[in-house]
């Protein structure tokens, strides 16, 4: 495959004493930098990448003050992160949050990617509209930094999304900054599902005990009302579970199942505190066998029934 090499930064320091690795970039100077069509105050951007755009860009690394997804659509391209390299070939869809430097390595000469970029203040206010996804370990799935191989219909679906939002931003309209939000909404969502579904490729060294660590307890907090037993983290790691035990108990002093039973622990508390479901219900979302099993497992955890801890709330 004939690469071309690039090491890249977006834009020269505007103070010339400021340190190169220090400065941070913002949306309005990248899109100079790349002579891409940006609206003033825009908080989302929608381009395509490809080796004419960037040739553009001058050596050094990237550092900028927005979310930057990448779909890579033909070719591939490589980048360097926290140290790792990362390969990203056809369908692969990879998320860098805000303030997190990167250096593009290199990229095929037939490279064809769709370059989303969604303003970090901006991103979090939309992510506020829906509680089901602010409660989420957002914060977990961004130091993983995951890459997606997606399937031809998440592609697609990607694709399409991202020519609405395109279109939305371009065409004046009344209501286009809620169509926009809309969309963006939509947009988390299907990252949501990626990190849900366990489809993350990894984007380090999965050897690396750190990364699986981190990626444990993603999943775990995502699958925890379901799935409790060790073998299904394992399997969707490709690596056996005295590993993964050993691992986690090595990164945190904690057992795997520690972290399963306190996930599941808090979740409980939060239910009778702030829901109105009886024991019956909440041991059916938990998927425990009865309402006996969860009361018993409260009971070790707390020194108290469920009932009683819900009263001791009361009023409150």
């Amino acid at each position: 495959m004939q690469k071309t090499k690039l090491f890249i930064i977006f834009a020269k320091p505007t103070r010339p004493n400021l340190p190169l690795k220090s400065r941070i970039y913002t949306l309005a100077e990248v899109s100079d930098m790349l002579h891409y069509n940006y609206s003033t105050g825009a908080s989302v951007m929608v381009a395509h990448l490809d080796p004419s755009v960037l040739g553009r860009i001058e050596k050094g690394q990237i550092c900028v003050n927005f979310y930057t997804l990448v779909l890579i659509q033909k070719g591939g391209m490589s980048y360097a992160l926290k140290g790792n390299l990362v390969e990203l070939k056809a369908k692969d869809l990879v998320l860098v949050p805000p303030n997190y430097p990167v250096s593009y390595d290199s990229f095929t000469e037939d490279l064809q990617a769709i370059n989303l970029m969604i303003e970090e203040d901006y991103y979090h206010r939309v992510l506020q509209f829906d509680p089901k996804l602010t409660d989420m370990e957002y914060s977990y799935a961004y130091n993983l930094l995951p890459v997606f191989h997606l399937n031809t219909n998440k592609e697609e679906f990607f694709v399409h999304l991202s020519e609405q939002i395109q279109n939305t931003i371009r065409i004046p309209h009344l209501y286009r900054e809620e169509m926009v939000d809309h969309l963006v909404h939509v947009l988390q969502l299907l990252f949501s599902e990626l990190l849900y579904s366990g489809e993350i490729q990894p984007s380090h060294d999965l050897t690396n005990k750190q990364n699986i660590f981190k990626i444990f307890i993603h999943m775990a907090s995502r699958n925890f009302k379901k799935e409790r037993q060790i073998k299904f983290y394992a399997d969707h790691l490709n690596i056996t579970t005295t590993y993964l035990s050993r691992t986690v108990k090595e990164m945190s002093g904690q057992t795997v199942n520690t972290y399963l039973n306190n996930f599941l622990y808090n979740e409980i508390c939060k239910l009778l505190r702030s829901s109105k479901y009886n024991i019956s219900e909440i041991s059916d979302m938990l998927y425990f066998n009865d309402s006996s099993a969860l009361t018993n497992f409260f009971k070790m955890r707390s020194g108290m029934s469920p009932v009683a801890y819900r009263r001791s709330f009361a009023g409150k």
